[in-house]
C-alpha cells in the first residue's frame, strides 16, 4: 500500500500539468473590451416597452476564431433572444481556445443581460440605504 501512494501521486500531477494546459477562448481585447461592444453594439428590441432579464448564447469558437452554431440556451422573449444573437454575430474572430500550442475548436457561452434604466436607479437607491 505504501508503494502506491508515490505512484498515485506521481499520476495525479501529471494530470494537473496537462489540465493546466487548456486556454479557453476570449473575445480580443478581453472581457472589457467585450463589455463595451456589447454597450456600443445592444439595442434595446423595438416595439417593446418593458423586460428584464438575462439571454445566454452559446456558440462554438473555431479553431481559426469564427463564431458559429450560436444558439440560445436560456432566453427572454423572442425580440430580446434575436437581439442577443444579432450582437454575438457581429463580433469579430475571436482568439480560440488553446491546448498543448495549438488552436482548437471549443464551446462557450455567455450571459447577455438587459435591463431597463429603472432597474439600474432601484438597484443604486437599495445600495445607498
Amino acid at each position: 500500500m505504501k508503494k502506491l501512494l508515490p505512484i498515485l501521486t506521481i499520476l495525479i500531477c501529471s494530470i494537473n500539468a496537462n489540465a493546466q494546459k487548456l486556454t479557453p477562448p476570449h473575445f480580443r481585447g478581453g472581457d472589457n473590451a467585450f463589455h463595451n461592444f456589447l454597450s456600443k453594439n445592444l439595442k434595446w428590441p423595438k416595439d417593446v416597452s418593458s423586460g428584464e432579464g438575462i439571454v445566454t448564447i452559446s456558440f462554438f469558437v473555431e479553431n481559426d476564431g469564427r463564431l458559429t452554431d450560436l444558439k440560445v440556451v436560456k432566453g427572454m422573449t423572442e425580440p430580446f433572444n434575436k437581439e442577443a444573437l444579432r450582437v454575438i454575430a457581429l463580433s469579430e474572430r475571436w482568439v480560440p481556445a488553446m491546448r498543448d500550442g495549438h488552436f482548437i475548436k471549443s464551446k462557450y457561452s455567455v450571459p447577455i443581460q438587459f435591463f431597463t434604466m429603472q432597474a439600474v436607479q432601484v438597484l443604486d437607491s437599495t445600495k445607498a440605504n
